[in-house]
């Protein structure tokens, strides 16, 4: 039986299909160091998903993107998807996607940086996690080159290439409804990817700032991160308030939330209301008891 593209991805593969022959499976790729910073810190986050639904990256243009809104500047470090491993032997999907960031469009805007992804990458990451291949877990994209980010400015992760002359790579999460208002998935302007990104900061950045420079070097980030939200369609989900000023909070996992449980308060009896009424109770009753003649 063949194998079926996962929802969300169209059917018509003709004009990546015409545009194969255009695409070197062979170019030479120029290796960028990694970008050297004291500070990285956690920037936008985008952590709701839909069951049962994943999308992917093509090399096409208008289905190769992602993107978001940097709140914070320095350098982008690294990119976290949230997916798994497509299938080894698979007619539609390669080995490796590999690609840049641009700012602004996605087709014509400043071109920065590289950055690679394999099959062999994501079953490896998902391992480190106890998870199998085809269990979703957090995937991370380090960056190579500088590839700045300015704070209120939108960068498009862009695919430009895949391996095994397949026209898909990877099945990533995401969520419906734009809860990431400030970015969006080439899907559809109302998708957003589960996504975490990562800015760091320079000796020379820091100096600029003049921030005291610490005195070792940052070591990577092996922080344990949540998992993503699922848009149950059966239980409400309060979204917070998301702002490219603000780094958004950590999110607890769906089974973890509490319910909220609103307490409905009568508006016309007050806690001083009842003690005033107890107070009058008590001085009636002493007077019946205890009342003075006033005509002795």
């Amino acid at each position: 039986m063949p194998e079926e593209k996962p929802s969300g991805i169209e059917a018509d593969d003709s004009q990546i299909t015409s545009m194969e022959a255009q695409v070197s499976q062979v170019d030479p790729i120029i290796e960028l160091d990694f970008p050297k910073v004291r500070v990285e810190e956690l920037d936008h986050s985008q952590e709701f998903f839909k069951e049962q639904h994943t999308t992917s990256f093509s090399y096409v243009p208008r289905k190769n993107w992602t993107s978001f809104t940097a709140s914070k500047n320095g350098l982008l470090t690294k990119v976290l998807l949230y997916g798994k491993a497509n299938l080894l032997d698979s007619p539609h999907y390669g080995l490796s996607m590999s690609g840049f960031v641009r700012a602004g469009n996605p087709d014509v805007g400043p071109k920065f940086g590289s950055w690679l992804l394999t099959r062999e990458d994501i079953v490896i990451q998902l391992a480190n996690q106890g998870l199998g291949d085809k269990e979703a877990g957090w995937l991370t994209i380090r960056m190579r080159g500088k590839i700045p980010q300015k704070a209120g400015t939108r960068y498009f992760l862009v695919c430009d290439k895949i391996t095994e002359n397949k026209a898909w790579f990877g099945e990533f999460a995401f969520a419906e409804a734009n809860p990431y208002k400030l970015g969006s998935h080439w899907l559809n302007k109302e998708h957003d990817l589960v996504m975490r990104t990562y800015v760091g900061k320079t000796d020379e950045q820091i100096k600029a700032l003049q921030v005291a420079t610490p005195e070792e070097q940052v070591a990577a980030i092996n922080e344990f991160l949540p998992s993503p939200v699922s848009q149950n369609p059966n239980r409400a989900i309060l979204e917070p308030s998301r702002s490219y000023q603000q780094s958004p909070p950590a999110t607890m996992p769906a089974e973890t939330i509490p319910p909220l449980i609103i307490e409905k308060i009568d508006s016309n009896i007050t806690s001083s209301d009842g003690n005033e009424s107890k107070r009058i109770k008590k001085k009636s009753l002493f007077d019946r008891l205890f009342k003075k003649d006033k005509n002795k």
